[in-house]
């Protein structure tokens, strides 16, 4: 289990908490400590501490973060005395980012919990594994530990969160999955009231679910079922995601309302949405909407926009510098240098699995890719470096594998003796991800740190520093 996706997790359930802990006192008591002289007040404030509430002890157990031993007593003392309080809840949380062990070690320490706390409820405990299975995926696992939840209401948050995992991997199974709840779903509906202990809108996590099973229908090519949920979710979500604004309009086009579709299809094609599938729409919208009109010169003066837009952003980031040195291995334990690559344009994408800013800029590199799918003269070679697992090609293949991407891997593998890994030193690289476009005479011609935006966006980005570089401008 990647701790990138562990950390999303914990980010996601502690969001929760963090609504019902607006107005708190443990900022203002833990700052009162820290900024105390008088070490005799100290010593009487913390023994107040000891003795009071559950948040008491938690303005403690951040008071003594840079001394273990003291942390663990106040810790086990608030679990102990408030195993039910929302400070318990987060303690118990976090404390799963401090395995190693992966999944397993994971439902080790909820067995652990489970026994500990009979009377307790660990929902929010159980969605990390019923996540964590998700990523693998491992349905049956997931489905096991969201029918033990308790709360119908985060049950239904539970199993969104899985699902939105699970599709990253393999979008058939988490469609399956949301099909499988849905019913779960539906019976949630139309409630509004906040459920003890852990308070989950039942309003919110019904639109989120629908949400997510519509653009799964969506992505499925299920256009008739998509429209039923993502129409439901549209009238109801105040503050919709993009995704969720284009494929409501997109298949508000497939229905011939066109005159309410077309604005926002057309906007998406301005940003780089060239599927052929939206351009059709935007084709029959226009023309409907239209006639007489040239359409061709319609839908090429949008994507003249986008293209254009793109070219002055990436013009400016031109650099004319010689290439490194550097040697990688292939997935079959070649090694290859820059001199292989003579005559070609290279882009070089240093990443890692467990870098998450480099998995989210990854569909819009599969992009880049397919466009020049058939040009030998262009080259993608994806480095994985600064590896953390003791067998890094195997990770990264079944970690590309998973999700389908038609990568051409590259090892940059670490030196056990000085940690550090050759190819990424040689470009003095200081974060991940990074890219660099070489031309054929071996000069680096643009370099990008990061990822940022739209994937229809940077894949056009990455497509026009190609084209730059090979014109040798």
């Amino acid at each position: 289990m990647k701790k990138i996706i562990l950390a999303i997790l914990m980010l996601s359930s502690l969001s929760i908490l963090a609504q019902k802990r607006k107005g708190t006192s443990i900022e203002s008591k833990l700052n009162a400590l820290k900024v105390e002289k008088n070490h005799k007040i100290i010593l009487q404030k913390i023994k107040i501490l000891e003795n009071g509430s559950d948040e008491d002890l938690m303005v403690l157990v951040q008071y003594y973060d840079k001394n273990a031993a003291k942390k663990e007593t106040v810790t086990k003392s608030l679990l102990k005395k408030y195993p039910q309080s929302q400070s318990a809840r987060m303690l118990r949380l976090t404390s799963f980012l401090q395995l190693k062990g992966g999944v397993p070690e994971m439902e080790t320490l909820l067995q652990s919990m489970i026994k500990q706390y009979p009377d307790v409820n660990l929902d929010m405990e159980k969605s990390l594994l019923s996540s964590a299975y998700a990523e693998v995926p491992n349905s049956a696992r997931v489905l096991h530990f969201i029918n033990s939840m308790q709360d119908p209401v985060f049950k239904v948050r539970a199993v969104a969160m899985a699902i939105e995992i699970m599709a990253a991997v393999d979008k058939a199974a988490a469609l399956e999955l949301a099909t499988i709840e849905l019913a779960s779903a539906k019976q949630i509906k139309g409630q509004t009231a906040l459920k003890e202990p852990l308070k989950v809108d039942p309003k919110s996590a019904y639109d989120d679910y629908i949400n997510i099973y519509g653009k799964l229908l969506f992505k499925a090519g299920k256009y008739e079922e998509a429209y039923q949920y993502t129409t439901e979710a549209y009238n109801k979500i105040k503050d919709r995601d993009e995704e969720l604004i284009e494929n409501y309009a997109f298949l508000s086009s497939l229905n011939g309302k066109y005159e309410e579709a077309l604005p926002v299809l057309a906007e998406a094609v301005r940003k780089g949405e060239f599927d052929q599938s939206y351009i059709e729409q935007v084709r029959k919208g226009y023309a409907t909407l239209n006639p007489g009109k040239d359409v061709d010169a319609y839908i090429a003066s949008l994507q003249k926009v986008f293209i254009d837009k793109i070219k002055a952003h990436v013009s400016p980031l031109m650099v004319n510098k010689a290439a490194p040195d550097f040697t990688v291995t292939d997935v079959n334990g070649k090694t290859v240098s820059l001199a292989d690559f003579k005559g070609k344009t290279i882009i070089l994408d240093f990443w890692a699995t467990w870098c998450g800013p480099c998995v989210e800029s990854f569909p819009a590199m599969q992009m880049a890719v397919n466009r020049y799918a058939n040009d030998p003269d262009v080259k993608f070679l994806f480095i994985h470096t600064w590896e953390n697992v003791s067998d890094p090609l195997t990770d990264a293949k079944t970690f590309l594998s998973k999700r389908n991407y038609k990568f051409d891997l590259y090892m940059d593998p670490r030196n056990q003796s000085t940690k550090h890994s050759a190819a990424a030193d040689a470009f003095k690289i200081d974060g991940i991800p990074a890219k660099f476009i070489i031309d054929g005479n071996g000069r680096v011609r643009f370099q990008v740190a990061g990822f940022e935006g739209r994937a229809e966006a940077v894949a056009e980005e990455v497509v026009q520093m190609v084209e730059l570089a090979r014109k040798g401008v």
